[in-house]
């Protein structure tokens, strides 16, 4: 509303950095157009692999003949993966002038809210949620991170893996170093290539007060000293697999193999009817669709919070 002291512009809003859709791999929509936002598959294909031994060695002492070596055939396992997209919007009164004011201003309203609704979508898999904290929802963003059990659609199509293992300390044995260095063992293990530590923004003081975790430049990547991409997410909860709240002082950490993701650009549309005279705005809707997906690894460890003492 106009009054007596005069109207200027607000201060910049600058994003946070590291954010999911950061430190995903960006596929050329060339391939898929706009079809994407209907879903996608794709094959994915894991595995430890082997090796093998020269048959022919000369055999001395007495460690007798080689056996025979088994087929490895096998030992890269094939699945048709998929993944569904989700919408994040903000609702917003604007004053209805040209398009590219409404364009700018519904991109503005947006991001102050884009970066938490998407990384909560993407923890939780829940969508259809209003409101900080969000009200009730629905489970329809696959995949997730915080999953106990798998889900297959009715073709078969693997939309949801569980977090496995979910590593425990127990035993005073859940330090923020061991925990994260047991959950990139198993992530080296079941991946071998860079992949991706999620971690709740309430956890990021604690890793990186221990240099645990570090960027790659200032203001760069946050990386792991493996190697691993670090999302801390605004929208992430700490939440377990089962989606249980952690306890006190603790917080659930997730690992994946390299995550990729598409996403729209922003669509503003108006509310009929909501064109309020006294003011003369009309209330909008800022849109944008994403959608994301990750390969192989899908780990869990549950850590403790502090700084070194």
């Amino acid at each position: 509303m106009a009054g007596f002291r005069q109207i200027i512009s607000g201060p910049g809003f600058t994003p946070l950095p590291n954010f999911l859709w950061d430190a995903a791999q960006h596929p050329s929509e060339t391939e898929t157009g706009p079809h994407w936002q209907q879903g996608v598959t794709w094959i994915e294909r894991c595995g430890g692999g082997g090796t093998l031994y020269d048959e022919c060695l000369a055999v001395t002492g007495t460690g007798g003949t080689p056996a025979a070596q088994g087929s490895m055939a096998s030992n890269v396992s094939q699945t048709s993966r998929g993944a569904t997209a989700f919408t994040v919007q903000a609702e917003f009164d604007c004053s209805p002038v040209g398009q590219d004011i409404q364009q700018d201003k519904a991109e503005e309203a947006l991001s102050k809210m884009e970066a938490y609704l998407v990384t909560r979508a993407f923890w939780t898999g829940t969508a259809g949620y209003t409101g900080t904290p969000p009200g009730t929802g629905q489970t329809t963003v696959w995949p997730h991170l915080t999953s106990a059990t798998t889900l297959d659609d009715p073709q078969g199509i693997r939309l949801q893996t569980a977090a496995s293992p979910a590593i425990t300390g127990g035993s005073g044995n859940d330090d923020p170093a061991v925990m994260l260095g047991r959950l990139e063992s198993s992530l080296a293990s079941c991946y071998g290539g860079q992949g991706v530590i999620h971690i709740p923004y309430s956890a990021l003081p604690t890793f990186t007060s221990r240099m645990l975790i570090l960027p790659e430049t200032p203001n760069g990547p946050l990386r792991t000293l493996a190697g691993n991409l670090v999302v801390p997410g605004v929208g992430y909860t700490g939440s377990s697999p089962a989606g249980a709240a952690p306890a006190e002082g603790t917080t659930w950490i997730y690992a994946t193999g390299a995550v990729f993701g598409f996403r729209s650009g922003v669509y503003v549309r108006e509310f009929p009817g909501t064109f309020d005279r006294a003011e003369n705005t009309v209330r909008m809707i800022a849109s944008r669709t994403y959608l994301f997906g990750f390969e192989c690894c899908h780990l869990a460890a549950l850590t403790t919070l502090g700084v070194p003492v």
